[in-house]
């Protein structure tokens, strides 16, 4: 039996999304079905012989409610939901390609506690980093700009490696990064910030500040030499407040390799107060963006800096591989992430993540988020981020499947890993509402007779009553 696996809806954007799903072991047809009403949805053919599916459908209207299901050999999943993002204000001005965390280690890696047990896939990280920038460049970008941790250890050879193999892929289009902790790394005999100077930045410091139509571009140092904590310090936030002084309220965005939106697991910035503080006297910031932590997440901080976002890049070299672009529009930007291509390196990533009890389900969630992680868009004051709630049931993989052959008959499923050993998850819907999600709960409690659980994707601290719902 074809079996649909790991379906997600990457993208969903003001005018396009994109979905993405696994046929293991089946090399078969790819079939979106969409549209606006769910009893007409409008089919649409991608590849017809891979394992690995990536449809992208385009053309959607703004702010609309969409319907869609997926289909290979004959095996459909789930009727789901999704919001598109509002219509962007004014003419677009430029497109930024954002990449994070690509750690090219040209078998020098660190072998790092990412690479132990969360899937951080280091002997391909050159292969996907070339593969992501043939894909943004297909996306039309002015500019493509590094978040930090190019490298893995800052040698030489990585350094050498990126500067003559794989960063004249751009070719014509211009890029420019931030330097990460790894690329100031000494202690693995690397050559620290000189070597991101000399082979990537070719520029005199770390720190920089670019204009691009009337915008402005600020690049942060958050990086202490052989620490894995970032820190700006009192010089460098006198020098941000004094480029945004001299910007005379130009659009502004800020770029920075760690977090700085409080503490972080992962050793964030450690002064990201004092950061806020000089940021939030300045309404031209409209976002700042960062990695570091290799997973997809949107946050703001409301008591200092309102609904300005915080931008948590994901890792090309990690679940879920992936890129962002963000298209600057004269009032509002629009920020969508993307899988890279190599959905192949994607799923391995995935399967490659240890933990015991079935933890990594968990940690995959994590890392990828929810659509509201993924897509945004930025107008004035708001932030726009839609939701997404999915409907499914967790047991044992033998009943898990029953219950997958059954749902074929009546209206199509779709599984994943469960965050318990030995079990999975049947995912009965995905729906932009939790209204949507109640109604279905109650059909398919009739359709199938079992305990369903509604969760909000890509929020792990909501209400009991709002995460589970049961039926006896």
């Amino acid at each position: 039996m074809v079996v649909i696996k790991n379906e997600e809806l990457c993208t969903a954007g003001s005018d396009h999304a994109v979905l993405t799903w696994v046929t293991p072991g089946e090399k078969v047809d790819t079939t979106v079905y969409l549209g606006e009403n769910p009893e007409s949805l409008v089919k649409y053919t991608g590849l017809q012989d891979t394992e690995y599916h990536l449809m992208e459908v385009r053309g959607l209207k703004p702010s609309a409610r969409y319907w869609y299901n997926v289909e290979s050999a004959g095996a459909r999943g789930s009727l789901n939901s999704f919001k598109t993002l509002p219509a962007p204000e004014g003419r677009l001005l430029f497109s930024l390609g954002l990449i994070g965390d690509a750690h090219i280690a040209f078998e020098d890696s660190v072998n790092d506690v990412n690479e132990k047990y969360f899937g951080k896939l280091s002997g391909y990280s050159g292969a996907l980093f070339e593969q992501c920038v043939r894909d943004v460049k297909q996306r039309n970008i002015n500019l493509a700009l590094m978040i930090g941790d190019l490298t893995d250890s800052a040698s030489e050879l990585q350094y050498q490696g990126l500067r003559d193999f794989l960063l004249p892929a751009f070719g014509e289009i211009p890029y420019v990064a931030c330097i990460g902790n790894h690329d100031k790394y000494l202690k693995y005999a690397g050559l620290g910030e000189q070597g991101f100077l000399k082979y990537v930045a070719n520029r005199a410091e770390t720190r920089a500040s670019f204009s691009i139509m009337d915008h402005q571009l600020i690049l942060i140092d958050s990086c202490v030499q052989d620490k894995d904590w970032g820190r700006i310090g009192e010089e460098q936030l006198r020098w941000v407040e004094e480029r945004l002084k001299e910007g005379m309220g130009r659009p502004s965005f800020i770029f920075i390799h760690h977090p700085c939106n409080g503490f972080d697991v992962w050793l964030g910035t450690k002064d990201f107060r004092k950061f806020q503080q000089t940021i939030r006297r300045f309404p031209e910031v409209r976002g700042v963006f960062y990695g570091h932590m290799h997973h997809h997440k949107i946050s703001t901080s409301p008591f200092m800096t309102g609904s300005l976002p915080y931008v948590e890049l994901p890792a090309t070299v990690q679940f879920p591989c992936s890129y962002a672009v963000m298209r600057v529009y004269e009032k509002s930007f629009e920020y969508n992430a993307y899988k890279i291509s190599r959905l192949d390196l994607s799923e391995m990533s995935r399967e490659r993540t240890i933990f015991k009890h079935g933890g990594s389900a968990i940690f995959n969630l994590y890392s990828f988020g929810g659509i509201g992680d993924r897509s945004i868009s930025f107008s004035g004051s708001r932030l726009h981020r839609h939701k997404q709630y999915e409907l499914s049931v967790t047991m044992e993989h033998p009943k898990a499947m029953k219950i997958l052959a059954h749902a074929q008959t009546s209206g199509g499923a779709s599984c994943a890993p469960a965050a318990a050993s030995g079990q999975t998850r049947v995912i009965l819907g995905r729906y932009d509402s939790l209204g949507l999600a109640f109604s279905a709960h109650l059909q398919k409690i009739s359709l199938h007779g079992v305990k369903t659980s509604i969760i909000r994707e890509g929020s792990f601290s909501l209400p009991e009553e709002f995460k589970k719902v049961n039926s006896e």
